[in-house]
């Protein structure tokens, strides 16, 4: 069976994660050219009105949050939003935080269609379509505008409170209205910067009037469902989340220092010789002989032997000594000077006879190597 390393698999599942997110990222760059929005680059998108902007050193933007987080110095452009539309479900925080922002000081420029729903604004107007090619004129426009787009909507009439800015064939197009502190600018129709429009005739001349009268706009996604995307490096903008990571970071390096602080540990050139039980018993006589008392030293050791012996035989229940030593002298390999070694019937007079004792006594059969060691 084919053995593969596993740093490779890492490596293998660290590319498709990558590729993965790649994958994710243009699907959702894909979804929005189709969006009626300033990111669409289908027909009924307004990218192309966007980049012009930006190709004539106009730096128009977008905006993802609500109006009421708006700077009060820019001006939101609005392109038929949902709460406008009659079909779309509404509630109050849609059209207040409008409102509240245009009060303080906003400037928001609302272009609709023939089917909105003015009056959610507070704007006494109905829309009602054109003809095919309509005549654009008034305080926005650079004389008479030609707009050759078929129903281009405008208003039946103005309401006395607000003021007409262009008529469309001598009819109320854009109407201007003070609300607070700023003002609602209400286009009737906004089709006129389509992807799909703004090449035709005087459109692109339109958008340019309204933004050099008005100011560069900023184009609101929020109300098409769009949230600014959250990055990586949006999150370093948290003083505590910086706080955090310094600490983190500081910490990982005291730790790498500290690795390096000493020399790497590692075992020396030569080999050591592997404990044996030779060296173990010949090792334990000499230092045993060295009391000039053989039995003394034999009696210590085997009464340590047997305690060991009796935890190995019966590690659950208290076995005595009598009985470890009636266990293992049953054994019939042992010679008879080794089991009168264990029984203790024979006592070693000089220290070749300790040796041996030990010897005997740490091979009997019937323990484990374990406990010999």
């Amino acid at each position: 069976m084919l053995s593969i390393p596993r740093r490779v698999l890492y490596l293998i599942l660290a590319l498709m994660l990558v590729l993965l997110g790649i994958n994710v990222w243009i699907e959702r760059s894909k979804s929005l050219d189709n969006s009626e929005t300033s990111l669409g680059v289908g027909a009924d998108g307004y990218k192309a009105a966007y980049d012009l902007l930006h190709e004539l050193h106009s730096p128009a933007g977008r905006s993802y949050v609500r109006p009421v987080h708006v700077p009060h110095d820019h001006v939101l452009w609005m392109v038929m939003p949902d709460f406008l539309n009659p079909e779309a479900r509404l509630t109050d925080a849609d059209v207040n935080d409008l409102k509240e922002w245009i009060k303080a000081g906003g400037v928001a420029v609302v272009m609709g269609d023939v089917a909105s729903q003015w009056d959610r604004l507070g704007l006494d107007a109905t829309a009602k379509a054109g003809e095919t090619t309509s005549l654009i004129k008034g305080d926005f426009a650079t004389g008479g505008l030609t707009i050759p787009i078929e129903n281009l909507a405008y208003f039946k009439s103005a309401e006395k409170d607000a003021r007409v800015r262009l008529n469309s064939d001598g009819r109320p197009f854009a109407l201007e209205k003070k609300m607070g502190g700023g003002k609602l600018i209400a286009i009737a129709d906004g089709q006129f910067i389509f992807n799909s429009n703004l090449d035709k005739a005087d459109a692109s001349v339109l958008l340019v009037d309204l933004v050099r009268e008005i100011g560069t706009p900023d184009f609101d996604e929020y109300s098409h469902g769009l949230v600014a995307s959250e990055s990586a490096f949006a999150l370093f903008s948290n003083p505590q989340l910086l706080i955090l990571l310094a600490i983190a970071s500081i910490t990982a390096l005291l730790w790498i220092a500290q690795q390096h602080s000493f020399p790497a540990r590692g075992l020396r050139d030569e080999q050591c010789p592997a404990p044996s039980l030779d060296s173990f018993v010949d090792s334990l006589g000499v230092l045993y002989s060295r009391t000039n008392d053989p039995i003394a030293a034999f009696n210590a050791y085997r009464a340590s032997f047997l305690r060991r012996a009796r935890r190995q035989l019966s590690p659950k229940i208290e076995l005595s000594e009598q009985s470890a030593i009636d266990r293992l002298a049953r054994d019939r390999s042992l010679s008879e000077e080794d089991r009168a070694w264990l029984q203790g019937n024979k006592s070693p007079t000089n220290e070749a006879e300790l040796v041996r004792a030990v010897r005997a006594l740490e091979s009997c059969p019937g323990l484990t190597n374990e406990h010999r060691q």
